[in-house]
């Protein structure tokens, strides 16, 4: 029992720990695109110049922001999603529903890994910087592995969950 609770804290401590690195990346890299493009539109507005890397490293900043932000995304279940179905289903049907989906969700992140791995890996070993920032291609896409690395630690957790709410379920707790 000690053990169980043990390994529950660690994983609400790992929960707490993304949580706060997504609101993290996201908050700072809005701030900072924010600053970048208003710092942009007064210079070219008032001082008739304006900096060409600006758009470049707003694009990459935002790369990062969105695959950050699906991982909140499914972390709040505030993706996109019908819940006609679901709406339907009672008692296991609902919970067999929830799992399929869960599972399949999990599937796609993991998958989506690999094929995000495979191409930052061709990406660094090609060794392309971008144009006006001159900043590594590589450190842009690695904002996929981490994004659906994190997106597949969440669907994991949620369907962790749905087992251990049924399991207590069960046990009348």
């Amino acid at each position: 029992m000690e053990n169980s609770a043990r390994n529950k804290n660690i994983l609400e401590i790992i929960d707490q720990n993304t949580e706060r690195i997504e609101n993290i990346v996201m908050s700072a890299g809005l701030l900072i695109i924010s600053a970048i493009v208003f710092t942009n539109v007064i210079a070219r507005y008032f001082f008739h110049t304006s900096f060409n890397w600006s758009e470049e490293l707003a694009r990459y900043i935002v790369v990062w922001v969105t695959f950050f932000g699906i991982s909140s995304c499914a972390r709040y279940d505030t993706h996109v999603n019908v819940d006609l179905v679901p709406n339907l289903l009672k008692g296991s049907a609902k919970l067999i529903h929830q799992v399929v989906i869960r599972l399949i969700s999990f599937g796609i992140s993991i998958y989506m890994v690999y094929i995000s791995t495979g191409f930052t890996k061709l990406q660094f070993s090609s060794g392309n910087k971008s144009v006006a920032v001159a900043v590594p291609i590589w450190l842009i896409y690695l904002a996929t592995c981490i994004g659906f690395t994190l997106m597949s630690y969440v669907y994991l957790r949620k369907l962790m969950k749905l087992f251990a709410d049924r399991k207590a379920e069960k046990e009348g707790v």
